[in-house]
């Protein structure tokens, strides 16, 4: 930085960003280098001509703005320059959203009715204590779109003592206080995650049908039947392998959302209409809730979202085309007839 800052200080700061994200700016640091050539970048004195050359040469092979934008924040940082408010890059960002907007899908690519509808019967009820494989899918997408959070805290969630809490009508969970989301503002940390039953005391054949979609009830039944092997203390576990045991991954979580839409679809003898997404569960997951008449506020509490305008922009999704406890239940309605 050429301040004199010493070196506690200098890795103090660099713990500002998460080890993933400093990992893709210097992946694209190297990529600017290389792309300068012999002509090696002063990051004392940033040139907006090589930047917005950089710029265009990724916007040539198809990159997206958002992506630019990202390019933009790397460079940022080993420059120490705001370079986003610069005049030429600005001009230069909007432009690009001008000539390659960002086309919203707003019709989703499979229905949540199907893959609840599926889930309520064999192989994965009644829950079986051997039929591991299936209760884990089943947690999985039931954590997922009761809750409509992010894989990366989906896989964060832990049995450890605050973060879990059992209630009659509920499950409660908590973030690890070390764990760190994408977006790391109080309100984001601070917001529990509520696991609701569903159709508590049934008392018809169809009633029984949606009870087995209570992820309360499938939550506690997964943590008595992993607690013999369970090596790790966070909920989702893998569950074969020489990893049986520990934490399941990010990548592992998204697998197994996608397997259960994908079966779903197949068990039924339907097509999907598009590419399946893990994250699309938190699109379907509110949309779902909003349909059913959950709040703005209520989705946004849900999904962590500070402001209505996240959900709007880029979540909501035309369904008709294809307070706590109020999220979770809301989506599960989608299993229930109109």
């Amino acid at each position: 930085m050429g301040i004199g800052l010493s070196h506690k200080v200098i890795s103090t700061l660099k713990a500002s960003r998460k080890p993933v994200t400093q990992a893709i700016y210097f992946r694209i640091w190297n990529k600017f280098v290389t792309f300068c050539g012999p002509e090696i970048p002063n990051q004392n004195s940033p040139n907006i001509s090589q930047v917005l050359d950089f710029l265009q040469a990724g916007f040539d092979k198809g990159l997206k703005t958002s992506s630019l934008k990202v390019q933009i924040s790397a460079l940022s940082a080993f420059f120490d320059s705001p370079l986003a408010d610069h005049q030429w890059v600005r001009r230069f960002i909007r432009a690009t959203s001008r000539l390659k907007p960002t086309i919203r899908i707003a019709v989703p690519s499979w229905d949540l009715s199907v893959v609840l509808n599926y889930l309520t019967g064999p192989p994965f009820e009644p829950l079986d204590s051997k039929n591991i494989k299936e209760l884990t899918l089943k947690l999985t997408f039931l954590i997922a779109i009761t809750s409509a959070r992010r894989l990366g805290e989906i896989q964060a969630l832990s049995i450890k003592e605050p973060y879990l809490k059992v209630s009659e009508d509920r499950i409660t969970l908590m973030l690890d206080k070390n764990f760190i989301p994408k977006v790391s503002s109080s309100f984001h940390l601070s917001q529990e995650i509520i696991l609701p039953t569903f159709c508590r005391n049934p008392k018809t054949p169809k009633e029984e049908e949606w009870h087995s979609l209570d992820v309360r009830r499938i939550l506690l039944f997964y943590l008595e039947t992993t607690r013999q092997w369970r090596k790790d203390s966070n909920i989702l576990l893998q569950f074969s392998g020489k990893n049986k045991g520990t934490r399941a991954s990010k990548s592992t979580i998204a697998r197994w959302i996608k397997t259960v839409i994908k079966n779903a679809y197949v068990a039924q003898n339907m097509s999907i209409l598009g590419t399946i997404r893990a994250h699309s569960t938190r699109a379907m997951a509110t949309s779902w809730a909003e349909k059913r008449g959950a709040s703005i506020n209520e989705i946004c509490r849900a999904a962590t979202w500070s402001s209505q305008m996240t959900f709007v922009k880029h979540y909501r999704l035309d369904l008709q085309s294809t307070k706590e406890l109020a999220f979770g239940r809301k989506v599960l309605q989608a299993v229930v007839p109109p």
